[in-house]
Order: structure tokens, then C-alpha cells, then sequence
């Protein structure tokens, strides 16, 4: 798939803009030409016209910091400054557009925008008022329209939700998934993997260091149930040996231990292995029942691991799914797949910007995933 670099020099000259066809591609294009440790400053979508000039395209930019970084210790506040530099540019946008549209600029209490029924519906389903803000703020300025048209707005949405799209049956490749505690390993991979099976593909399944009197008996019964293949791995040193026999597999998912188990600290061998492996792609798995305005551990570890994907478990677990404006404006990576419960073994479905579109917007208690939306046992 071709990428390139936005042709347009950036306002700052210490930065760069990479571009993809998705979200999660111009991520990837960045690690490529910027390395592991590129500094990320903010995330747009951008529509442009096609080659034949009667039709527009979207495409995702990323914004590169290129120049000299402050010293690691005299910067202890560099997120939140790099954040507060990226609400002040959107706002400045959104005045620029409102001036261009009306010849005046917006007033402090238009920026807010107390008595937007959509807005408050997404404070109430549970959004935080800042994500609204500047989810409103960059569709006014990328539309030019007003904050408080409701159908466009939604319109936009469904382009702004970055997600795998497509159904389970189109995955394919080697997955890996990182699971914040031990307790939640496993569980969807194995739903995934037998899910897959049932289409007719060759599936693996490699769980790294199970438990040997939890883990790897319940990996063993689900594959001999479900006919897809299983491996341990219990020396992390056969890893990278192991990568020679994936190919003959049309679907390959990697169970890893919990972030916090030691084997996976920063700087270890299934760290060196792993975080920038172009076989793989990498899923952080994220409980919807969690408080997304406490990621930090979260944030860093998509970072370190180069994480492509997000895969969201537990969404049953919550009444306030419109909290996920604040996920993906913290973490900005797709969402891959979507499972209802905390073990990954209920209602399981791709993460496509309908579904999550549709939990964004519900007003009453969750839902069971619409039937024909790849549903248990469909």
C-alpha cells in the first residue's frame, strides 16, 4: 500500500506530516521513517481530491515532532504540553473557519457550546466535556460547518472513528494481543480463534508463558473443541525461531502475559522481539468498564509496544459508551474488535464505526450487538 509525506511543509518547521489511507497505516508509516520513539503531536483526517479530479478521498495525517526534544528530565510535563498546544491550534482553526464563514469570530460561548443537544448527549452518555470540545471543534474546522448540525456532525463521526472495518471473516495475518492484567490473557484470543475456525481457515493459536495448571489446559480443551491448532512457548528465547513455522497458518494469535508481568518489561527479549515486528499486528486489549481518564500505564504501553489496534473487551460492563471519544482522543488507534464480556467468550464482533457508532449514541441501557452484525453464532 503507498504512502507519502504531505507535500505542504508543515507550519513548524520542527515537525513532519505523515499520511496513510488509514489511521492505523500512518502510524505505522511513522514508525517506519521516524523510528519507536517518534514524537507524536496530534491526528487529523483530511479529505483531498482524487487523481480525476471529480471525486474526494480521505486520508490520515499524523504530526511528526522532527526537531531536538528537550532533555527527558527538565521535560516532566511534555504530554500535557504537547496537548494543550493541540486543543489551541484546533480552537484558532475553528476561529479561522467561523471568520471565513461569517466574517466574525466566535465568542468564548460558542467555543463551549452550552445547548448543543448533541454535545450534552455525549457528556451525559458518559464523554467528558473536554472531548467534546475538541471533537466538535475539529469537525467544524475540517467541515466549516457549525458545531451544533447534528446530522453532519454525526456524518463526520462515522469517518472520525477509526476502526478495522469489514467483518470477522476478513482478518487475516499474525495477531498479537497485550492485556493489561494476567487474569483478563486468553480469553479473546481463544473466542477469536475458534470464531475463525468456524469460517474454514487454518488457525494457531501461541500462548507465551501460560499458567501450566490454568492457562494451558483451557487452551488445550478449546482447540481440541474448536479444530484449530495450539502451542506453548514456554522459553521466550524460541520466539524468534518460531516466526519460520506461521506460515503455513491463514490466522495466527499470539496470548501474551499481562503488561505488568515482569517477562514483558521495556527493554526485555519478548519486548526487543515484539515492538516493532512488521509480522505482526498489535492489539491492546481495553476492559470498557474501565475509568478512561486514568491511562497513563495504558498510553505508555501503546507507545512502547507500537501498538496498532485497539481491541475492546467488557463492553457490556458499561452504560456510558460514549466515554470512548475520550479513549480514542487519549489513545488514537482503531478499534479492532469488540467482545462483550470479561473473559472475551460472549457476543464478539469487528470493531466497524456503525457498531461503535451506534454505542456512542445509545440513550439507554447496553444492548446486545444487532442481529446479522456478526453475533454469537451467526
Amino acid at each position: 500500500m503507498e504512502f507519502h509525506r504531505n507535500s505542504t511543509p508543515p507550519a513548524d518547521r520542527g515537525t513532519s506530516v505523515v499520511t496513510g489511507p488509514t489511521l492505523s497505516e500512518a502510524f505505522k508509516r511513522v514508525r517506519q521513517e521516524f523510528g519507536p520513539e517518534a514524537v507524536i503531536s496530534g491526528s487529523r483526517t483530511r479529505s483531498r481530491p482524487k487523481s480525476n479530479g471529480s471525486e474526494t478521498e480521505k486520508v490520515f495525517e499524523v504530526l511528526v515532532q522532527t526537531g531536538d526534544p528537550l532533555p527527558r528530565e527538565t521535560n516532566t510535563n511534555e504530554e500535557n504540553l504537547t496537548e494543550e498546544i493541540r486543543q489551541e491550534v484546533e480552537r484558532l482553526e475553528r476561529m479561522v473557519h467561523e471568520i471565513c464563514r461569517t466574517g466574525t469570530a466566535p465568542t468564548e460561548e460558542e467555543n463551549t457550546a452550552p445547548g448543543n443537544p448533541l454535545a450534552e448527549h455525549l457528556v451525559e452518555n458518559g464523554a467528558s466535556q473536554n472531548a467534546v470540545d475538541r471533537l466538535l471543534t475539529r469537525y467544524a474546522s475540517e467541515t466549516g460547518k457549525p458545531r451544533n448540525d447534528r446530522p453532519g456532525a454525526i456524518d463526520w463521526l462515522m469517518g472520525y472513528l477509526g476502526t478495522g472495518g469489514g467483518e470477522l471473516a476478513d482478518w487475516e495475518g499474525n495477531h498479537v494481543f497485550l492485556c493489561e492484567h494476567d487474569a483478563d490473557r486468553l480469553g479473546l484470543v481463544t473466542h477469536l480463534a475458534r470464531r475463525m475456525a468456524e469460517t474454514g481457515r487454518r488457525v494457531l493459536v501461541i500462548s507465551v508463558l501460560p499458567d501450566p495448571d490454568r492457562d494451558e489446559p483451557r487452551l488445550k480443551n478449546m482447540a481440541s473443541e474448536a479444530g484449530y491448532d495450539a502451542a506453548v512457548v514456554r522459553n521466550v528465547d524460541q520466539l524468534q525461531d518460531m516466526e519460520d513455522h506461521l506460515a503455513g497458518y491463514d490466522l495466527v494469535f499470539l496470548d501474551l502475559p499481562g503488561l505488568t508481568d515482569h517477562h514483558l518489561a521495556e527493554g526485555g527479549p519478548i519486548h526487543r522481539w515484539l515492538a516493532s515486528n512488521p509480522k505482526f499486528h498489535r492489539h491492546l486489549l481495553m476492559p470498557m468498564d474501565r475509568d478512561f481518564l486514568d491511562l497513563d500505564d495504558l498510553r505508555e504501553a501503546a507507545r512502547s509496544w507500537n501498538c496498532d489496534w485497539l481491541a475492546l473487551t467488557r463492553v457490556d460492563g458499561t452504560r456510558r459508551a460514549a466515554k470512548l471519544l475520550d479513549l480514542i482522543d487519549s489513545i488514537p488507534l482503531p478499534i479492532s474488535f469488540m467482545a462483550e464480556n470479561a473473559l472475551g467468550e460472549g457476543v464478539l464482533a469487528s470493531g466497524t464505526a456503525e457498531l461503535l457508532l451506534d454505542r456512542i449514541l445509545a440513550s439507554e441501557a447496553p444492548v446486545k450487538f444487532r442481529p446479522g452484525v456478526e453475533t454469537e453464532g451467526s
